[in-house]
């Protein structure tokens, strides 16, 4: 696991920082850490946005790469466009789920917002998926 992050500029005081905040991540094999890795790749995060949602957010490591790629599906069906981007600015968003998304979405909606809007805003302010 080490040797992977580390080929991603991940330093091992980061590896151990990582390891404190999400002890399971020690237990993924070297092809789950890939797995996580080759998702952020298909979204075209390059390398170095990959070690920023990595090293910040290390519980990502440790998601099902089904309720990952639900929430990347479900982000894009909305009309989000560049998830690399806005994964590197809040890699914290890997945590939701896919029906979190849609739930704040819909109660928005209610409240008369159109989804072009609405996306809008939360792709402007990485701040609104902390309500969620």
């Amino acid at each position: 696991m080490e040797e992977i992050l580390k080929k991603f500029g991940i330093s091992e005081k980061t590896i151990n920082q990582m390891i404190e905040v999400c002890p399971n991540i020690k237990e993924l094999s070297e092809s789950e850490i890939l797995e996580k890795i080759e998702i952020l790749k298909k979204i075209n995060c390059n390398d170095i946005q990959i070690r920023n949602i990595v090293s910040s957010n290390p519980m990502y490591l440790d998601r099902s790469n089904t309720d990952v790629n639900k929430l990347i599906k479900k982000m894009n069906e909305v009309g989000f466009s560049t998830l690399n981007i806005l994964f590197d600015g809040n890699p914290y968003i890997l945590n939701l789920d896919a029906f979190e998304i849609e739930n704040y979405i819909k109660d928005r909606q209610k409240n008369g917002e159109l989804l072009e809007e609405i996306v809008d805003d939360m792709e402007s302010n990485l701040y609104v998926f902390q309500e969620i």
